[in-house]
């Protein structure tokens, strides 16, 4: 988290508004997340974790605002730079991905549980979550700059995904997942996993958007990468369709890393 404030904060000329932006969706989220556990009780966190803000750990409210805000930078990068509904619907499927790489060495990390079935005991609704919620606090963000309106006018991101997020899970819960929740086969979801992966990928590598990207948004998700491998090797080495589930996931990053473009600084290339 501090690697990539500082990293991101050197790049950007509105610092305030960057620091403001994440300080809001880390308050959005914990409200999203601890009223979502609330409500539903579909998972809950493991007591060893050290400190708790009611239902949720310290250490995830201050991860997602990373995840959020770096996968909206890098959308908005393939996009042009421009925001909009694409772009933003681009950053929640992104953090669709992430979440569906996180959630199963987390709960093979016995870092926290669900309590209905899925692909690796996590349920598809739980991932879902994530990316309503990061729909509805960036179309906040991108409504502002779009409008050209206050920064007082991204308060909204503390007040509109508290609904949304709530009346999306309910609709999709009750109008589909509510009827097929069963669990899904390890190998079955390894298979899919890697025919999306390397469909990704082969996109990546052809279209000429990806040069857009800055390698430095890319190489400061590293550490945190790292940091699920390292969870991986500790508590999933015996379990092989976690391991080639979750490689199958850094091709489409190996492509994008390589393909994006590296940034001059003082006559270096970065």
């Amino acid at each position: 988290v501090v690697l990539y404030l500082v990293v991101r904060a050197w790049s950007e000329p509105d610092r305030p508004r960057l620091f403001r932006r994440i300080g809001l969706v880390l308050v959005a989220s914990w409200l999203a997340e601890n009223t979502v556990i609330h409500a539903y009780g579909f998972y809950e966190y493991s007591p060893r974790w050290s400190i708790f803000v009611d239902q949720v750990p310290l250490m995830i409210i201050l991860i997602w605002p990373i995840v959020i805000t770096s996968a909206w930078d890098m959308m908005r990068a393939l996009n042009g730079g421009a925001g909009g509904t694409r772009t933003v619907l681009a950053a929640s499927a992104m953090v669709f991905a992430d979440a569906y790489v996180m959630e199963p060495i987390a709960v093979q990390s016995l870092l926290w549980w669900w309590n209905e079935p899925g692909l690796f005991r996590v349920p598809p609704i739980g991932v879902l979550g994530w990316s309503y919620f990061t729909f509805a606090v960036i179309w906040v963000f991108d409504q502002v700059e779009r409008r050209g309106a206050s920064g007082w006018w991204e308060l909204l991101a503390l007040v509109v995904p508290q609904p949304f997020v709530h009346a999306t899970l309910l609709v999709t819960w009750w109008g589909a997942l509510r009827w097929v929740n069963h669990p899904i086969h390890d190998w079955a979801g390894v298979a899919v996993c890697w025919a999306v992966c390397l469909a990704v990928s082969v996109l990546a590598v052809r279209h000429p958007a990806t040069r857009r990207l800055a390698r430095r948004d890319l190489l400061v998700r590293i550490p945190a990468a790292a940091f699920f491998f390292v969870l991986l090797g500790l508590y999933g080495r015996d379990n092989t369709p976690l391991i080639v589930y979750a490689v199958a996931f850094s091709a489409p990053y190996w492509v994008l890393t390589f393909r994006a473009r590296g940034e001059t600084v003082e006559g270096a290339t970065v």
